[in-house]
């Protein structure tokens, strides 16, 4: 089940909540058997924070990579054990397309949901949780396309017949035919269900097995629709409800060539980010018009990550050749990003950005086909635009020594292009600590330091003196290079975890620390937006947490979240 593709679809034409553990002597045995150490540099890491639920929170990254369903369901059976509630959580987080969810209703979520928008890790949790806990899954598959897309059902269906086959399908497509219909009599879905049927086409035309899944999944729908008997009449009847949805009249027009009618608001925002970086824009005589437009708007919309949005800034360390109105797209829809993120947040913090800048962030992320420093990069950059306060503008990078930074230049592009940093030598976090006491031998105040950090890394530290973490060498060589008892005490590390294949296999995922570790805290994925729930400060999250088992538990404890049945 789920575990080879089939070769081919179409007969062959005539040609309970997991805590660490409050017990002093278990704890203790507990890390000593959890010891590791980091990669390629042999720091003294720990395989896990003793709560599986943070572990995989913290491993989200790793997860943009597609997983197959057997190390999917190791996962989700290790979790819903546990506790089904944060397990379903978890799932849908990892789906959540940050934004203001839009409910089957039509009513939407009084804030932005914040999550990670990891299509096929989310999908295929849930294809986990319809198979084996079907009635969950039917109580709550409403839910869950409104945190993601309609996309979505269509790919759990193509999953099913890609793995397992039109005769040996292990999902109830009878409740799945229901949901579509559905879809399709409410008002508030009808043209998102349009927009995704997929197209029927010739057996002959289905080169590949995605293409010949659509297509049967195509005819599967047109059949309920329209009778199970196979015709011509039928399946133009299915065209002709497909075109009739009004969720992408902006491809009909450019299928029609009439470029002149284009009207800009109407295309999403990750549709904009591939039309302006093309030629598509200059092709069809349409700058003028499209500059215009962007010139405009205050922002663009974006559903996307940062690094999406930057890429075609840069090559390596070099600035890339691009045209005002492609600029102007890239910062707007940055600032899209940025606003997005804001809205309902508390941005008002103590914490600077921290960033590895080590020869292992040229490794590329899993699933992606740029290096962790690009993506270190574009998430250093949002936070600056993002986080307010004293270090706003600052940063940190840190390879064989840390050193401060300022963003040059008035938007997000220019800063991009005038940053000069490059990505060498080891990863001395160490550095860091001695950077803030060469400024405090200075003579400047505790007061003016930063409260914390937020660390954009690979966690492959190097080691650390006396055998000890990382963690408890930093916090020493603050005390010991004269900041006082408060200050350290209090003083916050958030890890974001940036995973690259540098040193060869999967990426490690190791922690400084169990996850009751005070003020030490453990992040992943690539929307920053979620570092709110670091922050707290908000009506629903008035206190910030207090360490990494209390982060999971806020950024689990949403509006939207909170709607699902168990």
């Amino acid at each position: 089940m789920f575990t080879a593709k089939q070769s081919t679809l179409f007969e062959a034409e005539p040609k309970t909540s997991a805590t660490t553990s409050t017990n002093a002597f278990v704890n203790a045995g507990l890390k000593k058997g959890a010891k590791t150490t980091s990669l390629g540099n042999g720091a003294v890491k720990f395989e896990t924070t003793g709560n599986d639920f943070v572990d995989q929170f913290r491993k989200l990254t790793q997860y943009r990579a597609p997983r197959s369903y057997q190390d999917i369901d190791k996962d989700m059976r290790l979790l819903w054990g546990q506790n089904k509630s944060l397990a379903l959580k978890l799932t849908f987080f990892t789906r959540l397309i940050t934004r203001k969810v839009q409910l089957w209703d039509g009513t939407k979520t009084s804030e932005n949901q914040r999550g990670q928008g990891l299509r096929h890790e989310g999908i295929v949790r849930m294809i986990w949780v319809a198979i084996n806990k079907p009635e969950v899954f039917w109580a709550n598959i409403q839910l869950f396309i409104s945190i993601g897309s309609w996309k979505d059902i269509f790919a759990m269906l193509a999953y099913d017949l890609e793995y397992n086959g039109w005769k040996d399908r292990k999902l109830d497509w009878g409740k799945f035919g229901t949901l579509i219909l559905a879809g399709l009599e409410n008002e508030n879905s009808l043209n998102l269900v349009k927009k995704y049927l997929p197209q029927i086409k010739s057996n002959s035309q289905c080169k590949t097995l995605a293409a010949q899944a659509d297509n049967m999944i195509a005819k599967w729908i047109c059949s309920l629709l329209f009778g199970s008997k196979e015709s011509s009449f039928n399946y133009k009847q299915y065209r002709k409800l497909k075109t009739s949805g009004t969720a992408h009249d902006w491809q009909k027009l450019i299928s029609g060539k009439l470029f002149d009618s284009i009207n800009f608001d109407t295309i999403h925002g990750r549709a904009l980010m591939l039309l302006v970086s093309g030629k598509f824009i200059t092709k069809n005589g349409l700058e003028d018009r499209y500059q215009k437009w962007i010139e405009s708007k205050p922002i663009a919309k974006f559903t996307g990550y940062p690094y999406e949005l930057l890429a075609p800034v840069k090559s390596g360390y070099h600035n890339q050749t691009l045209k005002k109105f492609q600029i102007d797209t890239i910062n707007k829809q940055f600032y899209g990003l940025v606003e997005t993120a804001r809205a309902g947040m508390n941005t008002q913090n103590g914490f600077i950005v921290v960033g590895d800048t080590s020869s292992s962030m040229t490794g590329k992320v899993p699933g992606l086909k740029i290096g962790a420093y690009d993506v270190m990069k574009s998430l250093a950059l949002f936070f600056s635009e993002l986080l307010e306060g004293h270090f706003k503008n600052a940063w940190i990078e840190f390879n064989d020594k840390a050193t401060m930074h300022t963003w040059k230049g008035s938007t997000p592009v220019e800063k991009l292009q005038n940053d000069r940093s490059e990505s060498y030598g080891s990863t001395n976090f160490q550095g860091v600590a001695d950077l803030f006491v060469s400024i405090k031998k200075k003579g400047i105040k505790e007061s003016e330091f930063p409260t914390g950090i937020i660390c954009l890394s690979d966690g492959c530290f190097n080691s650390a003196s006396g055998n000890k973490t990382n963690r408890k060498v930093f916090l020493n060589r603050l005390r010991e290079g004269g900041f006082s008892d408060e200050f350290v005490n209090n003083f916050k590390i958030v890890l974001w975890d940036i995973p690259n294949g540098y040193y060869g296999g999967k990426p490690q995922t190791a922690f400084e620390s169990f996850a009751d570790a005070p003020n030490m805290f453990y992040m992943s994925g690539l929307d920053g937006s979620t570092v709110s729930f670091v922050l707290g400060g908000t009506e629903r999250q008035p206190e910030a947490p207090k360490n990494a088992s209390e982060l999971f538990l806020a950024a689990m404890d949403q509006e939207v979240l909170n709607l699902i049945i168990i």
